[in-house]
C-alpha cells in the first residue's frame, strides 16, 4: 500500500536529531557520567552506538559485547568495527561459563542434531514442537507454549541469554555511573520479538523503539553506518538459529501491516494488499504479546 509506505518514510536528519536531544537530556537529567550499550554487531544496536556517539561523544560512551558459545563470529567482528570506527570503548565478554554453570545449555539436546548446527535446531524445532511450517507460525508457538514443553525449554535457552546480558549491562552502568541505553525497535515490541526483562527490553532510555525496523534503514545510511551490517539479516538470537527475517518475512511489509492494525486501517484493505495469512500472522503476533508489554499486571486501584 504506497500510501502506508509514505507514512512510513522518514527524515533521518530530523529523526537523528531529535534521538541526540534526548539522549544528551537524559544524561544530564538522570545525572549520569556515560552511556552504557550492548553492542551486539547488528544493526539496531549500530545505529543506537552511532547516534550515542554523535550526541554524547566517544569518551561517554562503553559497549559490551556478550557473545556465548551459539554466537556467529561476523556478530563480533562487526562490534569490533563499528566500537574502532566510532571511537567508544568495547568490552568483550564470553557468557558461556556463566550460561554452563546455570544450566541453560542442558535446556535443550542440540548434541543429537546433526552437525550441531542451531540453524537445524530451529527448524526442527518449529516442525516438531510447534506442528507447523510456516516459520511465522512457530513464532506464534512461542508466545503459548505448552507446561514443560521442548518449545517452552527453547525460550528459556534463548531468554536465559538476553536476560543474562541486560545484568552485566547494568553491572557495567553502576561501576561508571552509567545510563543503560536500550536497541529495541518499534517492530520486536509489537510482535513480541524480545526477551521479556532481557537486554532488549531493560534500558533507562529506548531511542529507537518508535521506529519500524525498516525505517532504521535509511537512518543508518545516513548515520554512514557499514553497508555490510546494514545487509546482514536481522539475529536477535530471540530463537535459536533462526533470524527475525525469516521468522517476520519481509519487514517493509510486516510493518506497513503493524502501522495498519495500529492506526485503524480497515483489516480488508490489509488483507487485500498482503494477503490474508500474512496480516492474520501479524495480528496474531500483536495479540499474543501484549502481555509482554503490558507487565508486570497489578490490582486496579478502586475509583
Amino acid at each position: 500500500m504506497t500510501w502506508i509506505l509514505e507514512r512510513l518514510t522518514i527524515d533521518p536528519a530530523a529523526v537523528a536529531a531529535q534521538i541526540e536531544q534526548l539522549l544528551q537530556g537524559k544524561l544530564e537529567q538522570m545525572e549520569r557520567s556515560a552511556a552504557v550499550l550492548g553492542l551486539s554487531g547488528g544493526l539496531d544496536s549500530a545505529v543506537v552506538a552511532y547516534l550515542l556517539a554523535r550526541a554524547l561523544g566517544p569518551h561517554k560512551v562503553t559497549a559490551l559485547n556478550l557473545p556465548d558459545r551459539d554466537s556467529k563470529t561476523v556478530h563480533r567482528r562487526d562490534a569490533e568495527r563499528v566500537a574502532a570506527e566510532l571511537g567508544i570503548r568495547l568490552q568483550t565478554r564470553d557468557i558461556t561459563p556463566i550460561l554452563q554453570a546455570i544450566g541453560t545449555y542442558d535446556l535443550l539436546p542440540i548434541g543429537s542434531l546433526p552437525g550441531r548446527r542451531l540453524k537445524q535446531l530451529a527448524v526442527w524445532l518449529g516442525k516438531s514442537l510447534a506442528g507447523r511450517a510456516r516459520p511465522e507460525d512457530m513464532l506464534a508457538a512461542r508466545l503459548r507454549p505448552q507446561a514443560n514443553s521442548l518449545l517452552g525449554k527453547a525460550n528459556a535457552y534463548a531468554m536465559a541469554k538476553h536476560r543474562l546480558r541486560m545484568l552485566l549491562l547494568y553491572e557495567q552502568a553502576e561501576i561508571e555511573n552509567g545510563m543503560v541505553v536500550g536497541a529495541a525497535n518499534k517492530t520486536e515490541w509489537l510482535t513480541g520479538t524480545f526477551s521479556l526483562w532481557g537486554c532488549d527490553h531493560c534500558a533507562d532510555v529506548m531511542p529507537i523503539i518508535h521506529l519500524y525496523r525498516s525505517q532504521l534503514l535509511s537512518l543508518a545510511a545516513y548515520l554512514s553506518v557499514p553497508q555490510a551490517i546494514c545487509s546482514k539479516p536481522a539475529d536477535p538470537d530471540m530463537v535459536p538459529g533462526a533470524d527475525a527475517k525469516e521468522l517476520l518475512g519481509s519487514f517493509a511489509e510486516t510493518d506497513q501491516i503493524l502501522w495498519g492494525l495500529q492506526n485503524g486501517v480497515d483489516r480488508g484493505e490489509l488483507v487485500q494488499a498482503f494477503g490474508k495469512g500474512a496480516v492474520q500472522s501479524i495480528e496474531t503476533l500483536y495479540d499474543l504479546s501484549r502481555p509482554m508489554r503490558e507487565a508486570p499486571y497489578g490490582v486496579e486501584p478502586c475509583s
